[in-house]
């Protein structure tokens, strides 16, 4: 009887340790569970991408396909030729020949012509204005000028400004007008003058082929050589045009000055 007791004794505390040992576990288990949870919540309160490290929501851009006629191949500046442009070449071949031009007005050939004086600067108002700005030139006869002021104020101006001038005229003044004689050249001053035609059309020419210079210079650094040999005809083609200029500017000067002398 006494060890049967014990033996019911022994299986309630088997029970009892087996059923705390179970509220442990499950005690354990809860907690598990509570800081699973805990965690889980936390997790998602920010943005996915954080939790995830971004392996599954990172987008890769792809890779451009290499290839010829690709547009991610073709360098910077859509691959495009460089060139220059002639045309501030050009302005200082023209400058060379309008100077020229100025330059042969300045060389009297004997006759009285109204664009003799064209050119003449004059002193007025403070400043130097161009000879039509201040009166008209006219013919009389082919040996005198007459200039008819706007301003009479200005007559002793421009009788300074036309007896000052290269052209060695010796104008007077009657009244509101200046009479500009024109003297008929000797043979030996239509020699001098034909001289100066053609030192002034040399002068005229080297400053054609400078800017031939200056723009080959500029041609030579392109890259492309197709380029560069077709830029190259046209500079010369363009030196060659207003050389002809020059020459043709001289032969009519020379000639209109010569004829005087027969």
């Amino acid at each position: 009887m006494g060890a049967l007791r014990r033996l019911a004794a022994m299986s309630r505390r088997g029970v009892a340790i087996f059923e705390t040992k179970i509220t442990s576990l499950d005690g354990a288990v809860a907690m598990e569970t509570s800081t699973f949870r805990h965690l889980f919540n936390n997790s998602f309160a920010v943005a996915p991408s954080a939790v995830f490290s971004g392996t599954q929501l990172r987008h890769y851009a792809k890779a451009p396909k290499k290839g010829k006629g690709n547009a991610a191949s073709t360098p910077t500046g859509g691959g495009e030729v460089a060139t220059i442009d002639l045309q501030q070449y050009e302005k200082q071949m023209n400058a060379a020949i309008e100077h020229l031009q100025h330059e042969l007005a300045n060389i009297r050939t004997g006759r009285a012509t109204p664009g003799m004086l064209d050119h003449l600067k004059i002193e007025a108002y403070g400043e130097r204005v161009p000879m039509k700005a201040v009166g008209s030139v006219s013919v009389r006869d082919s040996q005198l000028l007459a200039v008819t002021l706007f301003d009479p104020g200005l007559v002793d101006a421009v009788v300074a400004g036309i007896a000052q001038s290269p052209l060695k005229l010796n104008p007077r003044a009657e009244g509101q007008e200046i009479l500009v004689p024109v003297p008929s050249p000797t043979a030996e001053t239509l020699t001098v003058m034909s001289k100066m035609c053609k030192s002034e059309g040399e002068t005229a020419k080297v400053s054609v082929r400078h800017a031939r210079k200056i723009a080959l210079d500029a041609v030579k650094a392109l890259g492309s050589e197709d380029e560069r040999r077709k830029l190259e005809k046209s500079v010369q083609q363009l030196t060659d045009k207003f050389i002809t200029e020059a020459d043709e500017l001289i032969a009519m000067k020379t000639k209109d000055i010569l004829k005087h002398n027969s």
